[in-house]
């Protein structure tokens, strides 16, 4: 029987996409912020299903790999697809860092505004931690699709 976390994993990166094409449509400051949450939690499904498909495709038992570590031990020598990983996990801007930012960044409070204490402050604010965009999260879906598509047609059977 064919592995069934190719589809499982694609399916994971759609709903995320949906939801990020949702968010761009939404009116309301709350409905887009569910949107976005719901997105995120998605891909980070997502990337948990990639580590599972690749241990399935190296025919390891791929229930418990919840990194790159745990792949790597599980198929007990560094494939190109860890290497991969590895790369991405430090490379900035990549796929795997957005993910990283975006999931540190929802998992803790939102930092409130502070009272303006003067009349004559001028104050600039940059927003800082990852893009939350929906365009910039529908470029990660992107890259993400193209990174399953590779590894998938690298192990394509003949």
């Amino acid at each position: 029987m064919a592995s069934q976390w190719p589809t499982f994993t694609r399916q994971k990166l759609f709903l995320a996409n949906t939801l990020f094409r949702l968010a761009e449509e939404q009116d309301q400051a709350t409905s887009r912020e569910a949107s976005l949450q719901g997105g995120v939690a998605l891909l980070s499904e997502t990337r948990s299903a990639l580590l599972s498909l690749i241990a399935d495709l190296y025919q390891v038992n791929p229930a418990s790999r919840n990194s790159i570590d745990a792949l790597a031990e599980a198929i007990d020598y560094t494939c190109r697809e860890v290497e991969e990983l590895r790369a991405l996990a430090t490379e900035p801007g990549s796929w795997w860092q957005h993910l990283d930012g975006l999931l540190a960044e929802q998992a803790r409070p939102v930092d409130r505004k502070k009272a303006e204490a003067q009349d004559n402050l001028i104050a600039v604010s940059a927003q800082s931690g990852p893009d939350r965009t929906p365009a910039e999260l529908l470029k990660t879906t992107e890259a993400i699709r193209r990174y399953i598509d590779g590894v998938l047609e690298r192990h394509e059977e003949w």
